[in-house]
């Protein structure tokens, strides 16, 4: 009994941490978009896209999306990007109309 207890304990406590990944994506996607529209000086867009990021991260408590996931997230993403300069546009337009 003990043991279907703990069990059970641990799934929720995994689960009490759990994230939604496509929200993830959004933040890493955001945060090279910010960076990305800095550098073409592009300051009206930067600031709307940080505005959309700080929508989603205010949705949630602080630290809900752990910083290391998030740093992950980014590298993949930068470097698919590097790899194909049209990767991060779709990517971004779907955080901008499906994930709110």
């Amino acid at each position: 009994m003990r043991k279907i207890f703990l069990l059970i304990l641990l799934f929720f406590y995994n689960n009490l941490f759990a994230y939604n990944e496509d929200e993830i994506i959004c933040v890493a996607t955001y945060e090279l978009a910010i960076d990305f529209f800095i550098q073409m000086k592009d300051e009206k867009t930067s600031q709307d896209i940080f505005l959309r990021k700080q929508e989603l991260l205010n949705k949630y408590e602080e630290g809900h999306f752990p910083l290391e996931d998030i740093e992950f997230m980014r590298t993949e993403i930068h470097y698919a990007w590097s790899n194909n300069f049209d990767f991060l546009p779709p990517i971004l337009e779907n955080c901008i109309k499906n994930v709110k």
